[in-house]
């Protein structure tokens, strides 16, 4: 990935990236960061970038021209019109969703403002994202864009040396991380927990879950509104059960799915809550109608299935009845978000996206 930084102080946005895991990552060709000094595209000889307000007021704010002209020099550079993101207290504060978005650019734009501002006319022009860190004025966006730059290069390949610990980061599920113990077993005759000495996987993933849940509670208990306890419920051949264990596993750590192929779970009553999400993979021959010979009518499937104000995303490849199936999850007490259409042969950019879609529209809710 390739980061643009626009700055009046290139060497302290360098100082911070060519330090440790993102420095060496940079070494390495992983990523590459080019800072742009503002002050270059001066229409001064001076090389003064900056002008007392309209309409009065304490400090000074950048003019418009030198911030456009060093947008337009990189969008030469690169040959199309990038993300430009301008770092700044006035906009939605950063999470983990739009740090993965951002991730899947080849190339992101930072624009650093100093001062009170920048002029509205040229972030109006060239500013395609508004991004804070934090509900507090700094004296720049500098320490903003080096967070950001950090955050999202752990998602780019080849960054971070173990792959999973991008995978399943803290805050992925909108849950605040578990706690964590290493050696000695005995420190200060405080234990480690037995069940992370059990050797037991399916028990440790539980007490983190249930760990990460309470930690947030007493923490951050905002974000548990945007949490959800998912289930992902395959119907059809094989390949919608393919698809949804894919999904599943981009789109949260503690999620279950079940094939609802199988009579038994037909047979069972299911009642999901509201702080839950269905996930519903299906393909064409699990719907009534088409020429399969496992065709069943959509309230045979689904009769012992119901919610309580549960949110449903429904996952298909493009040929189901999506609005019929819609319908009846609505009467059985389901809230229907925005489908989303997915080939089972998607690649995993393509599946990645969906999950990204998915959390977004959670976070909507």
């Amino acid at each position: 990935m390739q980061f643009y930084v626009l700055t009046l102080f290139p060497e302290m946005i360098r100082s911070i990236i060519n330090t440790s895991i993102t420095g060496r990552a940079v070494k390495n060709g992983f990523l590459s960061l080019e800072t742009i000094n503002i002050r270059e595209y001066s229409t001064r000889k001076t090389n003064r970038v900056d002008d007392y307000p309209y309409g009065g007021g304490a400090g000074m704010v950048l003019e418009p021209e030198p911030v456009y002209q060093a947008i337009r020099a990189v969008e030469e550079k690169i040959g199309h019109k990038p993300r430009v993101v301008y770092m700044t207290p006035q906009a939605q504060v950063l999470n983990q969703t739009k740090v993965e978005e951002l991730a899947r650019e080849e190339e992101l734009v930072l624009l650093c403002g100093h001062y009170e501002g920048i002029d509205e006319r040229v972030l109006e022009e060239m500013v395609t994202d508004y991004i804070s860190i934090g509900d507090y004025v700094l004296t720049g966006g500098e320490l903003g864009a080096a967070v950001l730059i950090d955050a999202v290069s752990r998602f780019v390949p080849g960054v971070l040396s173990n792959e999973e610990s991008s995978q399943f980061e803290s805050l992925q599920d909108n849950l605040l991380e578990y706690p964590q113990y290493t050696r000695p077993e005995i420190w200060h005759e405080k234990k480690v927990p037995e069940v992370l000495l059990s050797g037991d996987h399916n028990r440790i993933e539980e007490w983190r879950h249930q760990k990460s849940i309470e930690r947030t509670a007493e923490r951050r208990p905002d974000l548990l509104a945007g949490s959800y306890q998912i289930t992902c419920v395959t119907a059809g051949g094989n390949e919608s059960s393919l698809l949804g264990g894919r999904i599943l596993r981009k789109v949260t750590r503690y999620g279950k799915i079940m094939d609802y192929n199988r009579r038994k779970l037909q047979k069972t009553r299911m009642v999901m809550e509201k702080d839950e999400l269905l996930l519903l993979v299906m393909d064409e021959s699990s719907i009534a109608g088409s020429e399969s010979e496992d065709a069943i009518p959509v309230e045979e499937r689904f009769r012992n299935l119901y919610g309580n104000d549960t949110p449903v995303i429904l996952i298909y490849e493009g040929s189901v009845q999506a609005e019929e199936l819609l319908v009846f999850l609505r009467s059985r007490g389901f809230l229907p978000l925005e489908p989303e259409k997915l080939p089972f042969s998607a690649s995993e950019d393509e599946i990645t996206g969906t999950a990204l879609n998915i959390r977004k529209k959670t976070l909507q809710i």
